[in-house]
């Protein structure tokens, strides 16, 4: 790497901004004593001329000043400005070559008259000696710098506490705290901020007489300002310290990297261009600036080349793990460094392009066209992590510094939430990668459709109906992520209200949702092919009266099931009676819901032939249980028996949390002949009633057993006399009688 490139980021920042303003400083050094400067901007004269100037015109503009050498400059250089704007604007395009074969011819003899060009640009100043001069010059940049770099210092160790506090609270958050990284890239701008007002009150001090000075100034400052935005920016996504207070999901060695490349790429980059545009606003002519923007330019784009093709292995790596490709789209992510030097080869040419034909446009656009092509991979490191999380994928560490080793096997629910999560980061990459296309084509003020003639309108209408179906689809996994998300929430929490009522509406919910965006997916790709919705729509609500009239039942049907959803009527797994039916709700559409009988039948039920519901799962159930004894029973010791019973089966771990009430004897509930009815009962949790008196009725009638205790049947009971002689016959006719009577009663 070069020697710059080592230097500590503070070092190498103020060793690119003194070899920026020694440039200048050289200039006053080397100026004889009674030069006059140029005027400091002749944009605005070129600009007042668009169709170029006469002699006479170029004359009368040159006659305010009387210095004869200036004046040639001057006329040399508004010729040479107005000559290239003019080819530039008139040229056409099969004369390109010619214009840059000439262009070319005409750089030797530029970088041998470079030199002299320099002299005459460096010959201003006051009367001193060329080394006093150059020393005076340099030593007033150093304090303007160091001044800033004080101001700044102080500022830091005036916000220090409000620092550390901010660290801390961001380490100690579970996840990455967002609001803090946004605090501290306040308190950064504050510190920059600082800097410059403190370099500019250094300046204000020297009170420098140089008409360039303001300009060179202004230049100076932006390019510092640039590059220390640029590097608390890359700080802020990718903090080089600490993992927790890093949004990109990378490890310590790949941050560092990312901020080293990203702040020495910023610090060529505006180096060169600060350069140029300080020679410029010093006077120095096209022909010389040419000269030497075309190698200098060349320098940030072979620092990304070299070092894409020093990092093509870790970020390929990286690439593999986020997608999970096969074999065969491996080879694609591997062939990513020669697509980025082609694109990088392509920028740099295009900018040539603008030096040689002197558009002063060409350097702003490609240095956008650079930072949206470095946008692209930093948004999808964003997406990536808010995305696993919300599929509750856990982000492994990155596979940094070239190991790969074994990784156990995710669960299975896991590894379907990745497999989706890598098939929207595919979509992610794809969207950026074309949306990055189509703004750099904007920048550039190029329509690639324009080019196809008449393909363009199908190439548009593809295009369109391409953009909506990505949209829909990613939307649609959105949504299903969601519902599945909210289930799994309210699952986690055990049986609960509130899991059954989702289990309940989204299901539904995911249905209607999926409708509507299927709906408007195809509206809308009609809508792209030219296909004027309005009449379709108007048509679609005139069929919909119509099927409406012929479907009343059916609209009845879901009218209804929304009322008696939004009452809450039942719920998924609620056991209800409707009419002569019973059973469990195992399901519900927007037109019926079915019913599992315990016995296994299916009963299909329409929610407007439902008139009444009984929900024997809600809230709470009281169960009444009566067992006939003789009138003789001891009603104390079925009492006691009862609590004892009671109190064994709240001791059951299976039936123990099923109650809500223990069991509780009510005494005599009836009399009838020949038995005494005796009442229990309980209070239950809804779906634990019927396993609770399935138990509770075995150990009462063991304990009633066990204790002496007589069940009686139903039947008729005939007393006889002991001491009469009645036959069998006559009392089973008797008998039989009474059973015929109760039956007419009863």
């Amino acid at each position: 790497m070069l020697p710059l490139l080592r230097l500590p980021r503070a070092g190498r920042l103020l060793l690119a901004a003194l070899l920026l303003l020694g440039l200048t400083g050289l200039a006053e050094a080397k100026s004889p004593p009674a030069a006059a400067p140029p005027p400091p901007d002749l944009d605005s004269v070129l600009a007042a001329f668009p169709n170029g100037m006469t002699e006479a015109q170029l004359d009368a503009v040159l006659g305010v000043t009387s210095d004869k050498t200036l004046r040639e400059a001057l006329r040399k250089r508004l010729l040479g400005e107005m000559a290239a704007r003019q080819a530039a604007a008139a040229e056409p395009q099969s004369d390109l070559l010619k214009i840059y074969a000439e262009r070319l011819q005409l750089l030797p003899a530029s970088y041998a008259a470079l030199p002299d060009s320099l002299a005459v640009v460096f010959s201003r100043g006051a009367d001193r000696s060329a080394l006093g001069g150059a020393v005076r010059w340099i030593g007033a940049i150093v304090i303007v710098l160091a001044a800033g770099a004080v101001g700044m210092a102080a500022m830091r160790a005036l916000l220090m506490p409000v620092r550390r506090r901010i660290r801390e609270q961001a380490l100690a958050a579970d996840r990455v705290a967002v609001g803090m990284l946004v605090f501290r890239l306040i308190l950064d701008l504050v510190e920059i901020a600082a800097f410059l007002a403190a370099a500019a009150l250094a300046y204000a001090a020297f009170e420098p007489v140089d008409p360039a000075a303001p300009q060179v100034l202004m230049i100076v400052l932006k390019s510092v300002a640039v590059v220390l935005l640029v590097s608390r920016v890359v700080l802020f996504f990718c903090d080089t310290q600490s993992a927790g207070m890093r949004l990109l999901a990378v490890d310590d060695a790949a941050a560092r990297a990312l901020h080293r490349l990203l702040v020495t790429a910023t610090i060529l980059t505006v180096t060169v261009a600060a350069a140029i545009r300080i020679l410029r606003a010093m006077g120095l002519d096209m022909d010389s600036r040419v000269a030497l923007a075309l190698p200098l330019s060349l320098i940030p784009f072979v620092y990304l080349i070299a070092a894409a093709w020093r990092h093509r292995a870790r970020v390929s790596q990286r690439l593999r793990h986020w997608l999970t490709l096969d074999q065969g789209r491996n080879m694609m992510v591997d062939a990513w460094p020669v697509l980025l030097t082609g694109y990088l080869a392509i920028l740099w040419i295009v900018i040539a392009d603008g030096i040689l034909r002197a558009q002063e446009q060409t350097a702003p656009r490609a240095l956008a066209s650079l930072l949206i092509l470095l946008s692209v991979p930093l948004i999808a490191w964003l997406i990536h992590r808010p995305l696993a999380r919300f599929y509750g994928v856990t982000i492994l560490a990155a596979a940094g510094d070239g190991e790969t080793g074994p990784q156990a096997d995710p669960p299975a629910v896991e590894s379907s939430a990745l497999k989706q999560v890598q098939r929207l980061m595919r979509a992610v990459w794809f969207v950026l990668v074309v949306g990055a296309a189509l703004l750099t084509f904007h920048i550039w003020d190029f329509d690639p459709s324009a080019q196809l003639g008449i393909g363009s309108y199908a190439v548009r209408i593809l295009f369109d109906i391409g953009v909506v179906l990505l949209l829909g689809y990613v939307g649609w996994a959105l949504i299903v992520r969601s519902i599945d998300r909210a289930m799994e929430n309210a699952k986690a929490g055990g049986v609960t209200t509130k899991a059954q009522r989702l289990a309940t509406l989204l299901p539904l919910l995911r249905k209607f949702l999926l409708v509507t965006l299927v709906f408007m997916v195809a509206m809308i790709v009609l809508a792209s092919m030219g296909v004027e919705i309005g009449p379709l729509l108007a048509g679609a609500g005139v069929v919909g009266i119509a099927i409406g009239l012929g479907a009343q039942q059916t609209i009845a049907d879901i009218l209804a099931g929304i009322f008696f959803l939004l009452e809450d009527s039942f719920r998924i797994g609620d056991y209800v009676e409707v009419g002569s039916l019973k059973g469990q709700v195992e399901s519900i559409s927007l037109r019926s819901m079915k019913l599992r009988h315990q016995r296994g039948q299916v009963h299909t039920l329409p929610f407007g032939q439902m008139k009444s519901l009984t929900n024997y799962t809600r809230d709470w159930a009281l169960i009444r249980l009566e067992f006939r004894v003789t009138p003789e029973t001891d009603l104390d010791l079925v009492k006691k028996l009862v609590k004892k019973i009671g109190k064994e089966l709240q001791d059951d771990p299976a039936l123990g949390p099923g109650f809500i009430e223990p069991l509780k004897s009510q005494g005599i509930r009836n009399v009838e002949d020949g038995a005494i009815v005796i009442g229990i009962k309980y209070i239950a949790k809804p779906g634990t009633q019927f396993l609770i008196r399935k138990a509770a009725y075995e150990k009462l009638i063991d304990a009633f057993r066990e204790n002496g205790i007589e069940l009686v049947g139903r039947g008729v009971v005939v007393r006889v006399e002991s001491d009469a002689k009645i036959p069998a016959e006559a009392i089973g006719a008797a008998a039989a009688e009474a059973l015929q009577k109760q039956g007419e009663h009863g």
